[in-house]
């Protein structure tokens, strides 16, 4: 990127200070800008964890494209929403290096796979976009920091706010070494025209240190927003995670945090029932997801369970129809723990139950009626290795996305659903127009995607 786009990125970083209660600190750091003169808007000197980022077109030509489809051996954890009149929107983090969470080393150990460190180098964002309801995408930008202090992306979310517009929020992990110490952030851009394949964006926002960038927000009914956030940096604390209220504007109402000892990469997705409470589903490390309400918009939470055995230790959501029905989609495998705390994955395949090495298989559509007190329908998207499910709605389908494989041997696919609540009644698609399995993005169909004998991944 050329320094003087850079210094115009950084310069047009002007926000008004958005004042929120001292308390809110302890959980979410200082979100507040800095000055215009501040150190840490300086480019190339004085880069703080506030140095805000910047969004940058991908280069689809042949050459130097460092982003290009046919370059990536990892990619993962999609997001997806729709404009106004249509038009889609996905995101997904994806390498052209080594595989997820991959850290630091020396050169001679630079492709190392280590899963308990959260660096996520190399990663970047890609963002698409499809006109014609998810049969064909297009790539069009990249997040990518690496430019600076070797930074790097993990966990992008698409969501639409109040006014309809497209918000993109992405986790940055930039190791500044400052002295607030703080090297995961999480940033928000809006799109001014999400109809257009060229939406113009908004200055970033910090929202939070740590990651509130996975699950989607929830719009209250009173038009105040409920982000779930996770404080991946504290993987043992059964408080890590918590919530932002705050308004439209970003003016913040409060923080709150939600107790939960099994809790794992918490990914609270959230729903407010008709009669005004809130219901969040938290994922836990070694059994089925459990629920927790609130009736106090999220101030303060009660576990109350959950009715379905399914998807341990991984991600799903909850989604509320146009009609006013939940969709809850997630992985359809049982766990089940014996005495001794020993994990069995099982599901059932013909009336008869069968051991499984993963649950992350047979995604699946639910619905329910009785805002989320049963799931007498479901109907199976895809039976294969997959997961990180991200729901939307335009003109009577949903849109699922979901990852399948990720650093697999041709595998680590992007995919979609387009489905219609009918077809989830009757367990199989009736519209002529519903589909499963569509490609978003295949990087082996391209040239890219891992080898045989890429050991490293």
């Amino acid at each position: 990127m050329e320094r003087g786009f850079f210094l115009s990125i950084l310069s047009a970083f002007a926000l008004a200070l958005t004042a929120y209660p001292n308390d809110c600190r302890d959980i979410i750091g200082d979100t507040e800008p800095p000055p215009q003169g501040d150190i840490s808007q300086t480019y190339p000197y004085g880069i703080t964890y506030k140095t805000p980022p910047y969004i940058s077109k991908i280069i689809n030509e042949k050459g130097n494209a460092v982003h290009r489809i046919g370059l990536r051996v990892f990619q993962g954890c999609p997001t997806i929403e729709v404009s106004g009149n249509g038009r889609l929107w996905a995101a997904w983090f994806g390498s052209n290096l080594h595989a997820e969470r991959a850290r630091s080393l020396p050169d001679d150990k630079i492709f190392d796979y280590q899963p308990d460190n959260v660096n996520h180098l190399g990663q970047f964002s890609i963002l698409a976009t499809s006109e014609d309801f998810g049969k064909t995408w297009k790539e069009v930008y990249v997040f990518d920091p690496s430019p600076i202090l070797n930074g790097s992306a993990s966990d992008p979310l698409l969501w639409k706010d109040p006014e309809g517009k497209i918000r993109f929020v992405v986790a940055r992990n930039m190791d500044v070494r400052d002295k607030d110490g703080v090297t995961t952030t999480t940033w928000e851009f809006k799109m001014e025209n999400p109809d257009s394949e060229n939406p113009g964006w908004t200055k970033p926002r910090l929202l939070c240190r740590d990651n509130a960038s996975i699950m989607k927000p929830l719009i209250l009914r009173d038009g105040s927003i409920l982000r779930p956030g996770d404080r991946f940096s504290q993987m043992d604390n059964p408080d890590k995670q918590f919530f932002i209220s705050e308004d439209i504007d970003g003016k913040i109402n409060f923080v709150s945090t939600l107790h939960c000892p099994e809790a794992s990469f918490a990914e609270q997705t959230l729903l407010q029932r008709k009669d005004g409470s809130i219901y969040a589903l938290v994922r836990r490390k070694s059994q089925p997801p459990t629920g927790f309400e609130s009736y106090d918009n999220g101030k303060t939470w009660k576990e109350v369970g959950f009715p379905l055995n399914v998807s341990s230790d991984t991600k799903s959501v909850f989604f509320r129809a146009k009609s006013g029905n939940i969709i809850y989609v997630c992985n359809d495998v049982s766990t089940e723990l014996d005495k001794g705390g020993k994990k069995t994955i099982y599901h059932m395949e013909n009336g008869k139950r069968k051991t499984v090495k993963s649950s992350r298989i047979n995604m699946t559509a639910y619905i329910s009626y009785d805002e989320g007190r049963t799931f007498p329908k479901k109907l199976l998207l895809d039976e294969r290795y997959t997961s990180y499910p991200s729901v939307c709605e335009y003109g009577g389908f949903l849109y699922i996305a979901y990852d399948r494989g990720r650093g697999t041997y041709k595998a680590h696919e992007i995919l979609l659903a387009k489905i219609t609540e009918a077809d989830i009644e009757a367990g199989k698609l009736v519209n002529k127009d519903s589909a499963l399995k569509m490609e978003i993005s295949s990087p082996f169909k391209y040239g890219g995607g891992v080898r045989k004998d890429d050991k490293y991944l």
